[in-house]
């Protein structure tokens, strides 16, 4: 039997499985940071009281899967030699700068490198696994996840590399070259690179570092389990079988992962390989539009469910006291009013205002979980006028974190998201708006001023701003509100100000001029962006 024949080469990565130490630390990194879709929520084979999640494009597609054992506290482990050691994802050749803005706002930290070329980004995720995204020019032809945070111009495209650290190179590349049927396409370094058959598939190279003298790797938090390659069917899957078999590979007996079905063995250098059949797929338990929205079980742990979801922690807790409501009217237009209330108030204070101002708009309204002398609010501040900048950008991106969750779990559109906010609140939608520009599509900011003083510039082109100013307002500066205009407006934003005979309480104008504006009567509302 040749191996070099077509129908007995890889075609690309299936998936890459790894550990955590955190199912909701880990859910928040990879579907919030870097937008990929929770396709499936299953359990551990072996251990039916841990978490197996799954990562992927719109569609779940192999190539573009990446998955977790999440161990609740697991000590960190240590990538070293006998493992893969970097997960590299595509993205788009243009996209660095976004990428490095994106992650800047989520306090990661990354490092510039090259990789035969291509510029990347390298850095960890919240347990230590090291990731790059790789800008490529010939993207592989994958569904952007349509609720992602991430702009599809920008998003992840699916694997672009996996890189293997080992001890013995020559016995691992005769493996891939001469048994896995791959190509060496190159050197950079002490990096060997392969490609695989499909070379407009996700995930059709993997990189060899090779390393006599490197520490075996210790399994723990931040590191892979294992790295899955394709093959198209059962029938494909049991010749390969019995190729490794007879190359003293001895793989073992297939088993069945619902999603696909599976042969392991060890590669030479110690890495965990697995083949994995491309079908049946993640659509055999839910449907398409619904993946990763409910806990599925394999058919063994079915009759246990109840005693498995008492033990597992919840993928999503909603940390904010809020108040969640549809729209009265009956008739919903898909848009949801983000109530956040001013120093002293509560989840209840902006209710009946954000249903005036659109009956046909759900209302979120959460309570700030900062107290200052027995009143509510979303930040710290030191003094009247002099905010904890630092806090500030910690509770912003918690805050975006909770409402990319609730909207999510109440199945609203979170491309239609609307910030309604009061002075205190006003200032923490205008923080999400700088630092979290993918939240809110639309923001009414009454009594607001500049949140953050030294702040980059994020795109909000298209994004609509409505401000409202009281004349007589003595608690904040008009001038610090000017310049929150004037940088909305310069990050692309449409903004709109319109000045008030008032004072810092909310008025009948505040309502009647905002309900205009919403309802797209912007002609009567507006004038420059610091004009009055």
């Amino acid at each position: 039997m040749e191996t070099s024949q077509d129908n007995l080469k890889i075609s690309g990565i299936h998936h890459i499985t790894a550990i955590a130490a955190s199912p909701v630390e880990n859910l928040n990194f990879y579907e919030t940071v870097l937008g990929l879709r929770l396709v499936k929520q299953t359990v551990n084979f072996d251990d039916p009281f841990t978490y197996h999640l799954y990562y992927g494009d719109g569609d779940g597609t192999p190539g573009t899967i990446i998955t977790f054992f999440p161990w609740e506290n697991l000590p960190r482990g240590r990538a070293g030699a006998g493992m893969v050691t970097t997960i590299a994802f595509a993205i788009p050749g243009d996209s660095i700068p976004y990428w490095q803005e994106r992650l800047r706002s989520h306090a990661v930290v990354y490092s510039e490198v090259t990789l035969f070329g291509a510029p990347a980004l390298r850095f960890e995720d919240p347990h230590g696994l090291t990731l790059e995204l790789v800008a490529v020019q010939a993207l592989p032809t994958v569904r952007a996840w349509p609720e992602s945070p991430i702009p599809a111009k920008h998003a992840i495209r699916g694997f672009h590399t996996a890189t293997i650290l080992s001890r013995d190179p020559d016995a691992t590349q005769a493996l891939l070259t001469q048994v896995m049927g791959m190509t060496p396409v190159g050197s950079d370094g002490d990096r060997l690179r392969f490609r695989m058959q499909a070379e407009d598939a996700p995930g059709h190279f993997i990189d060899l570092v090779a390393d006599a003298s490197a520490r075996a790797g210790e399994q723990g938090g931040g590191t892979v389990h294992h790295i899955a390659f394709r093959v198209a069917d059962t029938q494909a899957q049991a010749t390969w079988r019995q190729v490794l078999d007879l190359k003293g590979f001895h793989p073992t007996a297939v088993r069945d992962r619902h999603y696909f079905k599976s042969i392991y063995f060890r590669e030479p250098g110690g890495v965990l390989f697995e083949f994995a059949t491309d079908p049946p797929g993640f659509a055999v338990d839910e449907t398409p539009a619904q993946l990763g929205r409910r806990l599925k079980l394999p058919p063994q742990y079915a009759p246990m469910r109840s005693q498995i979801e008492s033990r597992l922690p919840p993928l999503r807790p909603l940390d904010f006291q809020h108040v969640f409501t549809l729209p009265e009217s009956g008739r919903d237009d898909g848009a949801t009013i983000v109530a956040l209330h001013g120093t002293g108030g509560d989840e209840h204070d902006l209710l009946d205002f954000a249903q005036s101002l659109c009956p046909a708009a759900a209302v979120l309204s959460p309570r700030g979980k900062v107290t200052e002398n027995g009143m509510a609010r979303f930040f710290r501040r030191f003094a009247d006028g002099t905010l904890d900048e630092a806090d500030v950008v910690r509770r912003a991106h918690e805050l975006a974190d909770f409402l990319g969750t609730a909207v999510r779990q109440n199945g609203r559109d979170p491309q239609k998201l609307v910030a309604l906010g009061y002075s205190n609140g006003a200032n923490m939608a205008a923080a999400i708006l700088l630092l979290r520009p993918e939240i809110f599509a639309r923001a009414v900011l009454l009594r607001p001023m500049m949140p953050l003083q030294k702040v980059g510039l994020p795109d909000l082109n298209g994004k609509e701003v409505l401000i409202l100013k009281g004349r007589r307002d003595t608690i904040i500066p008009p001038a610090s509100t000017d310049r929150l205009a004037e940088t909305l407006s310069a990050a692309g934003a449409d903004v709109r100000v319109k000045i008030f005979d008032a004072g810092h309480g909310l008025s009948a104008d505040d309502l009647s001029c905002a309900s205009r504006w919403l309802s797209g009567a912007g002609e009567a509302v507006a004038v420059a962006a610091t004009g009055g």
